[in-house]
């Protein structure tokens, strides 16, 4: 079987090149170009133009921007009955399934233009199991300075892989680099430096095997594409590092997003000198969308550290998002989180269930300057100066909404609070809604040092047994729903958990 897929390879190949050399004729309806181009080239997959792609493929590019929102406004508009999986794993799929992938090839030769989309899609194409059978509609249109070319492909009879023929360590898509393994991580983030926008999906668990890792984006050159994890794993991220911010990623953008990803056991360092170095297992410094991310275990240290994010500002968000890691801030002065250390933006829908140590310390996010957490909970120990179950310090107007902890919280010389250290300002005081807390807390307090404790009334409550989870899970919703957040408690165990509608 081996041997009769590499003989195929190598016809495929052939054909590709004299397919490059001949050109397609450029008469014909565009959609007709890049079917001539694919027919008789695969012997397990026919083609055919498709009316109900072309008109589909039609309305997603008169709805989308970009390349990726036209791609996802087209499978939507396909409305696929069989389901869907990545174009790259077609080879995976089941009987049934589809595999939609979309190209813009720009120009004004619609030949070249599919030759391009053939290239790109061979190496899919010619790695499809030899006992499958495969369908694939196809459809080009022109678009401003360019083509667009979709195939659908649906999988009409399941394969099986070779045995013996491992996948490939990547897969290159467009701009997207569909990763299988570590060796295909690496090559990703090779590829990140020198296009900061390069986009990745993961296809596979990683395990980097605590091998030194050199974070994606640094201060100057900020990661701006997409970071699709696909709710799988990477194991063993180890960053031991003397710059000023640390973690997978260095520094993300105002364009860069990561989502769906869990680190395992991470081990980031950060040894940065000046008291503005930044540490997280996602990234250190984050101006971009981080959403759906999860750290479980492992250790983060740095003077300002977070579980998930380092520093959150700008425009930066951090959405529900999970750590479990011990966070240590290190050094002189100190931000510790349990998911962001320093936040000058937003964090929200997050929770935290570690043991964060540093001069301000908090169970979600250390510091909480200008800006909001909402809908955030913590379930762990807080140790260091300023300590909060929820926000070691929130300042300068920042708001802390529908929050609560319960674990240990405690000071040395300093203040504890149940949801906040210390609640203060050089122009506003931070303001705090509908917050609860239980557990140990020095000074039995729900916030440690404010500057004007009347305002704070009935806004960081004990759960005691005259307050209730019921009754705190009421409130926390009613604010939440004042804010107009898509976040909602439920209580139907010992603690209330997060939903989002």
């Amino acid at each position: 079987m081996t041997c009769m897929k590499k003989l195929t390879a190598l016809l495929v190949s052939a054909a590709l090149a004299l397919s490059l050399l001949a050109g397609c004729g450029g008469s014909k309806a565009l959609s007709q170009v890049i079917a001539d181009l694919l027919s008789g080239q695969y012997n397990n997959v026919t083609v055919e133009v498709d009316p109900d792609l072309t008109a589909a493929l039609k309305k997603a590019a008169a709805a989308g921007d970009t390349q990726e929102e036209v791609l996802a406004a087209l499978v939507e508009n396909l409305n696929l009955s069989g389901g869907s999986i990545t174009f790259s794993n077609l080879g995976d799929g089941q009987q049934g399934q589809h595999g939609v992938t979309l190209t813009f090839q720009p120009g004004s030769d619609p030949d070249a233009a599919a030759r391009s989309a053939f290239t790109e899609w061979n190496r899919v194409f010619s790695s499809l199991p030899d006992d499958g059978s495969y369908r694939a509609h196809v459809s080009m249109i022109e678009a401003e300075g360019g083509y667009y070319i979709a195939v659908d492909v649906e999988v009409l009879k399941a394969g099986s892989h070779d045995k013996d023929e491992p996948d490939p360590d990547y897969v290159i898509q467009g701009n997207t680099y569909i990763v299988y393994t570590a060796a295909g991580l690496r090559a990703w983030a090779e590829a990140a430096k020198a296009n900061p926008s390069t986009n990745c999906t993961l296809a596979r668990n990683i395990d980097l095997e605590n091998q030194p890792w050199t974070p994606v984006g640094d201060v100057n050159n900020a990661y701006t594409g997409t970071f699709d994890g696909g709710k799988h794993t990477i194991s063993g991220l180890k960053v031991d590092s003397s710059a000023q911010v640390a973690g997978l990623f260095g520094r993300i953008g105002e364009k860069g997003t990561v989502q769906a990803l869990t680190l395992a056991t991470p081990d980031v360092k950060s040894t940065y000198t000046n008291t503005s170095g930044y540490a997280g297992a996602v990234v250190g410094l984050n101006e971009g969308a981080i959403e759906n991310c999860h750290v479980t275990g492992g250790s983060i240290s740095g003077n300002i550290a977070g579980g998930v994010v380092g520093i959150n500002r700008r425009d930066g968000s951090v959405i529900g998002c999970s750590s479990s890691a011990k966070v240590n801030g290190t050094g002189s002065y100190t931000s510790a989180g349990g998911v962001v250390g320093y936040n000058l933006s937003t964090v929200t829908g997050c929770s935290s269930t570690g043991t964060v140590t540093g001069d301000i310390a908090g169970g979600v996010v250390g510091c909480n300057d200008t800006r909001t957490v909402t809908a955030c909970y913590f379930t762990g120990t807080v140790n260091g100066n300023a300590t909060g179950g929820v926000v070691g310090s929130n300042t300068n107007a920042g708001e802390v909404t529908a929050c609560y902890a319960t674990g240990s919280v405690t000071a040395t010389g300093g203040s504890a609070g149940g949801v906040v250290g210390v609640n203060s300002g050089s122009n506003f005081t931070g303001t705090i809604t509908a917050c609860y807390w239980s557990g140990t807390v020095d000074g039995d307090k729900g916030v440690g040092d404010a500057d004007d404790d009347d305002d704070l009334t009935g806004k960081a409550t004990k759960v005691d047994g005259s307050t209730t989870w019921e009754t705190a899970v009421e409130a926390m919703n009613s604010a939440l729903e004042d804010k107009n957040s898509d976040w909602r408690y439920t209580f139907t165990g010992s603690l209330p958990t997060l939903t989002k509608n």
